[in-house]
Formats: C-alpha cells, sequence, structure tokens
C-alpha cells in the first residue's frame, strides 16, 4: 500500500522516493572523507638526499597582553605605546611575516584593544590573531 492519493486503483505512483539514496550517498561520503588522509598519507617513501639542507622558519609571533587596566605587556615587560611601535617596526624590518596575537583580558575596555590594534596597524603589520579561551 503506497501513501497518498491516487485517482485510481490501478494507476501507478510516479514519484520516486530518494530518500534511502541520499542518505547511502551522505554515508558514503562520509566514509570516504573519513578515509581519505590514510590513503594519501599511507604511501611508504625515502626521499632523496640533498647537500644544500634549506630549512624554511616559521614565521615569527609576537605576543602582546593587555590587562584589565589597560597597560601592555611584551614578553611579560610593561612597555609604553612609543616602546611597543619601535619593538614592532625593528621586528617587521627583519621579518615581514611577523605575526602579532593580542591576549586581552576580558574585563579590558574596549578602546585599550583598538589602541594596540591600531599601534600594530601603523607599523605595516597586517598579520594579527586574538587569543581566547574556548567555552567549557
Amino acid at each position: 500500500m503506497a501513501f497518498g492519493s491516487f485517482n485510481s486503483e490501478n494507476e501507478e505512483m510516479s514519484e520516486i522516493n530518494i530518500t534511502p539514496l541520499v542518505d547511502v550517498m551522505l554515508v558514503l561520503l562520509i566514509v570516504f572523507m573519513l578515509a581519505m588522509p590514510v590513503f594519501t598519507s599511507s604511501v611508504n617513501i625515502s626521499l632523496p638526499k640533498s647537500s644544500q639542507q634549506q630549512m624554511i622558519e616559521a614565521p615569527k609571533i609576537v605576543s602582546l597582553v593587555i590587562n584589565k587596566e589597560g597597560t601592555y605587556f611584551y614578553q611579560d615587560q610593561s612597555s609604553t605605546d612609543q616602546e611597543l611601535k619601535d619593538l614592532l617596526s625593528q621586528q617587521f624590518k627583519d621579518n615581514p611575516d611577523l605575526v602579532v596575537t593580542i591576549r586581552a583580558d576580558q574585563e579590558v575596555s574596549y578602546k585599550y584593544v583598538m589602541s594596540l590594534l591600531d599601534l600594530v596597524k601603523s607599523v605595516g603589520i597586517s598579520k594579527i590573531g586574538f587569543v581566547s579561551e574556548p567555552i567549557k
């Protein structure tokens, strides 16, 4: 017995139920997504040796901290705006891939965060991240 309204008992159902097909396809998609890293990383190869070893450095990360009073810290040392600007300018000149992370106390006024963000951008640094703790 099929569900739905039909005009006559001899008329066949004209729609195909594709829900089971979609379910099977989604399961196959998930299985292949989970199995793909195993397929790509399971090849065991021996890399050739090279006389010139050039190591690619990871970008240097500078972590700046703002406490709830709005004081800026770099490497656990309190710093003024000008000291931070000079320090970041020098480091950015030495390493154009410099990344700055900002760790701000949750009770700090927004103006201090924006002031530090403006200071970092004024040096020319565009790679800026904010550090937070995950919600538990």
